[in-house]
Parts: C-alpha cells; sequence; structure tokens
C-alpha cells in the first residue's frame, strides 16, 4: 500500500471519528429528552424491565477506550456482519454476528495497544494492526511495530 493511500485512509478514519464523536453526544441528549418526556406523561413503567436480561455484549473494561474500527467493504454479502475493534490496552477484537458476541484476535502478541486497524480493500482477510496509542499523554502506552494477518485475524 502506498503512503498516499495510507494518508487517504487515515483521513477517512479521522473523518468516520469525528462523525461518531458527534453523533453520540446527539444520541444521548435524545435520549434524556425521550425518557424526560416519557416520565412526565407517566408512560414509563419500571415493571417493562423484569423481562430484559442484561449481558456482555463485547469488549468489557479495556481501558474505555476504542482506538479504531475496520469494516470490510467488500464482498458485502460474505462479510455483512464482520468488524475490528481496536481498543487503547485491550488488543484486537472481531465480531462476526455484528457485535452479538466478540473474540480476541491479538492475544498471542507482545502489546495490547492498538493504534490502528485497516483491512485490505483488495482482500478483506488481509489485517493490518499497528501497534502503540496515537494519543500522547503521561498515560500513553508504546507500540512494538505493525503486524499483518493474512487469515482475518487467526494468524
Amino acid at each position: 500500500m502506498s503512503v498516499q493511500a495510507l494518508k487517504m485512509e487515515g483521513r477517512i478514519l479521522m473523518k468516520r471519528r469525528k462523525l461518531f464523536s458527534a453523533i453520540f453526544p446527539v444520541l444521548g441528549g435524545l435520549l434524556i429528552l425521550c425518557t424526560s418526556q416519557a416520565g412526565a406523561q407517566g408512560v414509563f413503567d419500571e415493571s417493562l424491565l423484569k423481562n430484559f436480561n442484561y449481558r456482555s455484549l463485547g469488549p468489557y473494561r479495556v481501558g474505555s477506550m476504542i482506538m479504531d474500527f475496520a469494516v470490510p467493504e467488500s464482498p458485502a454479502k460474505a462479510h455483512l456482519y464482520t468488524f475490528y475493534v481496536g481498543t487503547r490496552n485491550g488488543g484486537l477484537w472481531k465480531t462476526t454476528n455484528n457485535g452479538t458476541t466478540f473474540e480476541p484476535v491479538f492475544d498471542g502478541q507482545g502489546r495490547l495497544t492498538i493504534g490502528d486497524v485497516s483491512l485490505a480493500p483488495s482482500n478483506p482477510e488481509i489485517v493490518w494492526v499497528g501497534t502503540g496509542e496515537t494519543l500522547n499523554a503521561r498515560s500513553s502506552y508504546s507500540g512494538n511495530g505493525i503486524y499483518k494477518s493474512g487469515d482475518g485475524g487467526k494468524t
């Protein structure tokens, strides 16, 4: 992959991050607004919650920071529910069922700090993982290189 293609992909990822960081506060505000409206109208009944079973849906207590996402673009049907999640100090996670469950795919490596994850546009089974944190702070974690998997993260 050329340097220019990597820079372009980096710009796209930054735009996605900005979009996510803009959307989540708006959704949270709408949720608060809707629940306060429902409470005011007496629609919410706590007994409605008794049928919910709470469970962990993915990476749990991994430094509370998601560093990057990677989603296969093609073939769309074959990878419809697959995506990768790179975390600050919890490794790389993969789901093939749209986030219902996750499996760790980077535990055997020396570093669990993921700064970037990308998939080759030509082959979604080729996964590139950049270790090390992209944020520079007192508690930043260093990386030890870039890793490549040719089998969707199995090795």
